[in-house]
Order: structure tokens, then C-alpha cells, then sequence
């Protein structure tokens, strides 16, 4: 599997479907939706997903847990920002793609590019 490619200029099909994500979070307050549709969208198993931190976590928004493929958000008010989900999301991504380390930076641009105005 390879993993997304951060584009500056998005096709419209690909803007679309961004903005459609960041709605379903944000707007909509779907989180799951999103998730499932981030998921078929990259043709990877859904993630989980939880509302309190794992042991060990104290100051993280959201992280991810691999070896429970879940991402946790650590209270409701970042269940609904996209970019929290999103971010730990790619790192779902990186680790289906069997990838695990040096991913903050790419886990950030990526998160970025849903929310980029045209």
C-alpha cells in the first residue's frame, strides 16, 4: 500500500472528498462516518475509535495505539476537530503500511491538507 501523496493543488474529486470529511467531523458531528469513509477511501480496515486517553497519556489531544488499531481522543470537544481525527488517522495509515516511526511531521501536512482553503 502506498501512502498518500500531499498534494498543493488537490484534484476537485480529491478537494471534494476532503471537504467532505472535514464536514462529517466538524458540521455533522459524525466522527465514525468519517472514519469509515477515510477508511474505504484508502482501502485500509477502520480504525476504532475512543473518547479518554490510554495509560501512560496525560496531555495528548488524540493519539493512536497500534497494536489495538484504535484512536483515542482525550474528551468530546476533540471528537468533532478534524484535525485531530484526521491526524491520527494517518497514523492508522502508517501503520497498516507497515510504517511506525518519524511520522509526527508527515501525520501534521496531511491533517493540513484536509483543511487548506482552495
Amino acid at each position: 500500500m502506498s501512502l498518500p501523496a500531499f498534494k498543493s493543488n488537490p484534484t476537485l474529486d480529491e478537494r471534494q472528498f476532503q471537504d467532505r470529511i472535514v464536514q462529517l467531523i466538524s458540521i455533522e458531528k459524525r466522527p465514525e462516518d468519517a472514519l469509515e469513509l477515510l477508511s474505504k477511501h484508502y482501502r485500509v480496515e477502520m480504525p476504532a475509535l475512543r473518547i479518554g486517553l490510554p495509560r501512560g497519556e496525560k496531555r495528548a489531544l488524540g493519539c493512536y495505539v497500534h497494536r489495538e488499531k484504535t484512536i483515542y481522543i482525550s474528551n468530546q470537544e476533540y471528537l468533532y476537530d478534524p484535525y485531530v481525527l484526521i491526524h491520527e488517522f494517518y497514523h492508522h495509515l502508517r501503520n497498516v503500511g507497515g510504517k511506525h516511526r518519524g511520522t509526527e511531521r508527515h501525520a501534521k501536512e496531511f491533517a493540513l491538507s484536509f483543511l487548506r482553503t482552495p
